[in-house]
């Protein structure tokens, strides 16, 4: 077959999720595919893109901010997406930091090696680009009252808000929001919260998010203690979130069993 049609396994790979999915959305008719003489499916890398974005537009909410540029690390503007040689080794990169000119600010002796930066702050680009840039914050739910409760308050918050009901939506709103937080209701069930939690780790369009578990104590799937950010109690809102964020703008982390 001509190279546009994919694999099962390559579209899973695309859409970060796994063959078994792209599979079930085959047999459910949400994505097109053809039959090799062989009985393999194959996908057209055409009606795959389209599907992500069509997906993507009609699960955006009425009323909601557009979404700004994606956040970009410092390294990752500096490096165009990758990073710089002189880069490995600041704390800034180790960190992960959000802000490189709060660390130069609030720890100087940590470790920032300032390998892009100029006499002051004022004068760096990726400074004047994103020193009041908003974050994205992707919730992953199927609660239409949480969601429709999150969305109302949305205004409250100081970051860019959107939401995935399922694993499908959720790799379909990475592709264009790009999310710097992901947090999962571990509502969905064991299974796919874990999954979601492992596919977003793993996805190399968000290669820096940091996914949190919103659930009580009994939901949490423990094998997702070493992937997740934090966790959360359930119910949450717009208070919570902005307690997660500030929290790693102002400290550099937050342990997983400190936040909730």
């Amino acid at each position: 077959m001509p190279s546009r049609y994919l694999t099962t396994g390559k579209a899973a790979s695309l859409l970060a999720v796994t063959p078994d999915t792209v599979l079930k959305w085959i047999r459910s008719g949400r994505l097109p595919a053809l039959r090799t003489a062989g009985g393999h499916h194959r996908i057209d890398r055409r009606d795959l893109d389209r599907i992500i974005s069509d997906t993507a537009d009609t699960h955006n909410r009425p009323g909601a901010p557009p979404s700004k540029r994606p956040f970009e690390y410092c390294w990752q503007f500096y490096g165009n997406g990758s990073l710089p040689e002189r880069c490995r080794g600041c704390a800034v990169y180790e960190m992960r930091a959000y802000r490189c000119y709060e660390v130069a600010k609030r720890a100087p002796q940590s470790g920032h090696l300032k390998a892009f930066c100029q006499n002051s702050c004022d004068e760096c680009e990726y400074y004047r680009l994103v020193h009041e840039q908003r974050i994205n914050v992707l919730v992953v739910t199927d609660d239409e009252l949480l969601t429709e409760s999150l969305a109302r308050d949305a205004k409250y918050g100081d970051f860019n808000l959107e939401f995935a009901n399922c694993e499908y939506v959720c790799s379909s709103k990475i592709t264009n929001f790009r999310p710097d937080f992901a947090i999962v209701d571990c509502s969905l069930g064991h299974d796919v919260s874990s999954d979601i939690s492992h596919h977003m780790v793993e996805d190399s369009r968000i290669p820096s998010v940091r996914v949190i578990l919103a659930g009580m104590d009994d939901e949490f799937p423990k094998e997702c203690d070493k992937e997740v950010f934090a966790r959360m109690l359930r119910p949450f809102g717009i208070k919570e979130i902005s307690a997660i964020i500030k929290g790693l703008q102002k400290g550099g982390g937050i342990k997983p069993e400190a936040s909730g």
